[in-house]
């Protein structure tokens, strides 16, 4: 999910548009809206108290932190992500931090009762401090953790379960020879498995929804970085280390 930085921004200091933002008398399950946001958006958008890093999109953090600061509420926030959910840009805008194009939210992303689920905890959470709290602290991004070693010549490093931008593995050991990495994709979201460092520079195919991106290289003793290629995953947390003796 991408939602424009200058969309919000004009629904923030425009006090016509603040007006037909808001939501009044909704009903939300925000612990659902939690969930959906993790594996549909967090590939995208950065928000802290979701666990999310994606780059590719608006930091929704930065996007409302001004606005919550200059009193507006969780009313307003809300009718902005709902309008944008509901009705994305038709053309690619820039990012006006970065001045770099977003690629164009999908239509129906998320649907029914579940847009409203997501824009309430977006608008509950997005640059607003502190970590959330009872059944909400228990959902998610995953981080990367732990080691990945190398079995008979291959070495499996999958992408995490939902929407988060990580490996299951932040670490990875091999033996000096022929390795094969293999990275199955269980997400929607494109990634691949990459390998940089001590002379080595290759790149398996993008795959997504269960696909698995797969090299093999002779690999010398030395320390590697992997990594998943596609635009602004690396920078998002999609790297990690691998060590061959």
């Amino acid at each position: 999910m991408r939602i424009r930085s200058v969309a919000l921004a004009a629904c923030v200091v425009a006090p016509a548009l603040i007006s037909g933002c808001q939501l009044t008398g909704t009903t939300a399950d925000v612990s659902k809206g939690k969930t959906l946001f993790v594996s549909k958006c967090g590939s995208c958008h950065t928000l802290a108290r979701a666990g999310t890093t994606g780059v590719t999109g608006p930091n929704l953090d930065a996007a409302f932190e001004r606005a919550r600061r200059d009193g507006f509420g969780q009313s307003t926030f809300a009718g902005m992500v709902e309008h944008q959910i509901k009705y994305p840009p038709r053309n690619a805008q820039l990012d006006p931090q970065t001045h770099k194009a977003l690629t164009r939210m999908p239509a129906d992303l998320v649907t029914g009762a579940a847009v409203t689920d997501v824009a309430q905890y977006v608008a509950q959470s997005a640059g607003n401090p502190g970590k959330d709290t009872g059944p909400l602290a228990a959902i998610g991004g995953k981080k990367s953790q732990g080691t990945a070693r190398e079995q008979n010549g291959t070495l499996s490093i999958p992408v995490v379960q939902g929407g988060q931008l990580a490996y299951e593995f932040a670490i990875a050991r091999a033996t000096a020879g022929n390795v094969t990495i293999e990275s199955k994709n269980p997400q929607g979201t494109p990634h691949n498995i990459s390998i940089e460092g001590n002379g080595a520079d290759v790149k398996g195919a993008v795959v997504q929804n269960g696909g698995t991106s797969k090299l093999t290289e002779k690999l010398k003793a030395g320390t590697y970085t992997f990594y998943c290629s596609v635009d602004g995953h690396r920078q998002a947390g999609m790297v990690g280390k691998l060590v061959v003796r």
